[in-house]
């Protein structure tokens, strides 16, 4: 016969919100972390009960397995006829209960986290499938190191930028082949269009690292005032940045003229009527590849394009350097080289070190590239201290909140710390600006 749990049930206690219009922003963040941490009480039950489901739906027990009696095609389908959830979230859930069993112990720190209530289940499956699992190149010990560090980054952090994360912490794992995914991805590279009934013709491209730093990168020089670039210019710029912010064209609509003009840049070269300078300004459109010094001499190792998140192998670093005109920013360690300056403004020398040591803008959350930039002076300028000690790459956006909130950045030995504002809402505590460099 069935045996019946005498185990109490579990409580889950819910805020109160009457009244909530009237409450002060610190009592309605605290209702936020309250309701969350119940949301995430009531997540690791669903974990449990899913990892169940999923077991007795195994595909070797065919249509008597629990999800085909349901007349589901799969559990994810099931869970999500249960639950009336998004697949996507039924997928979540059930890759989470797959994966963070017994028989995984390197995502020991997601179960557990998730079984506390301080990982989400978003987050917790972005890890494990970011992670994946041991193979001859990756150990397990060392996928539950990083499996550590992504559950302290999800603290901060969004499930997107985790499973980010954790894809490059798991590239970074198996380096010794990242010749060959690179290779992979590579190959999957393609351009198709296809003329519609209505006359228009329309583009696919699925863009390999390589291909898309370039592609991406000019496109990115020309639109940059418009989709939120640096409001900071060179005074020559200035004018052309405001004449392309006010263009009543879409942004998607500048980007098809961009894409148009530089093919016919190409095409007709040396006799074209277009003007390279009116087309990217005096910021030429620049690719640069960081790269540690060791991995050129040695042609093991990685390096990544700008504004990129994958890996490329020591070798394409190389052949870039060598042969393709494309800048290379070499570290030794982790430190980029000080080029002080006396001016006001960041030189373009040291905007190039700063991309390269900070590789975006590093406030939680943001993904923003080093093209979407700004410099930002941590201590206000004193007419001798613009050098890269003293400056951090933010976007606008957490630019002008960090001077319109009063945010204050302190430098601790080699670090950077985001200090609050007394009068903060939320009573935060400083938190770390982390570099994404990737190397």
């Amino acid at each position: 016969m069935p045996t019946t749990s005498t185990a109490a049930p579990s409580v889950v206690t819910l805020p109160a919100v009457e009244g909530i219009a009237h409450v002060t922003d610190e009592r309605l963040l605290e209702l936020e972390r309250q309701a969350t941490a119940a949301r995430r009480q009531v997540d690791a039950v669903t974990i449990a009960i899913t990892s169940e489901i999923v077991r007795r739906s195994d595909s070797s027990l065919g249509h008597a397995g629990l999800s085909a009696r349901l007349g589901a095609a799969s559990p994810e389908k099931a869970i999500q006829a249960l639950t009336g959830v998004s697949f996507a979230e039924a997928r979540a859930l059930a890759t989470v209960a797959t994966s963070v069993g017994d028989d995984s112990p390197w995502l020991s720190p997601v179960r557990s986290g998730v079984a506390d209530g301080s990982l989400s289940v978003a987050s917790a499956a972005a890890i494990a499938t970011g992670l994946g699992t041991p193979d001859a190149d990756v150990a397990a010990d060392d996928l539950l190191d990083a499996a550590d560090q992504l559950v302290d980054l999800a603290a901060t952090a969004t499930p997107e930028s985790v499973g980010k994360s954790a894809r490059i912490l798991r590239e970074q794992l198996a380096a010794a082949n990242i010749a060959d995914l690179e290779a992979h991805r590579r190959s999957r590279r393609s351009l198709t269009w296809h003329q519609q009934p209505d006359g228009m013709t329309r583009l696919n491209a699925l863009l390999d690292p390589e291909s898309a730093a370039v592609i991406t990168g000019a496109i990115d020089t020309v639109l940059s005032p418009r989709r939120g670039g640096p409001r900071f210019v060179d005074p020559d710029e200035q004018e052309r940045a405001d004449e392309l912010v006010a263009d009543t064209r879409t942004t998607p609509q500048l980007a098809v003229d961009t894409l148009v003009d530089i093919v016919e840049l190409a095409v007709r070269a040396s006799g074209t009527d277009i003007d390279p300078a009116s087309l990217f300004g005096t910021r030429s459109p620049a690719v640069r590849v960081h790269v540690p010094l060791e991995a050129l001499e040695t042609g093991e190792g990685a390096g990544y394009f700008e504004g990129q998140t994958a890996l490329v192998s020591a070798e394409t670093a190389a052949r870039h350097v060598c042969v393709s005109g494309i800048i290379p920013i070499l570290f030794a360690g982790a430190k980029a080289i000080d080029v002080g300056n006396t001016h006001r403004l960041h030189s373009a020398r040291q905007r190039v070190a700063l991309a390269a040591q900070w590789n975006g803008c590093p406030m939680p959350g943001c993904d923003r590239p080093p093209s979407m930039t700004e410099i930002h002076h941590p201590e206000p300028w004193n007419g001798h201290n613009t050098t890269l000690k003293n400056a951090i790459p933010f976007c606008k956006f957490h630019h002008v909140e960090i001077h319109a909130n009063h945010w204050t950045i302190e430098r601790r030995g080699s670090e950077y710390w985001l200090v609050p504002p007394p009068d903060h809402p939320g009573k935060a505590d400083p938190q770390r600006l982390v570099p994404r460099s990737l190397i």
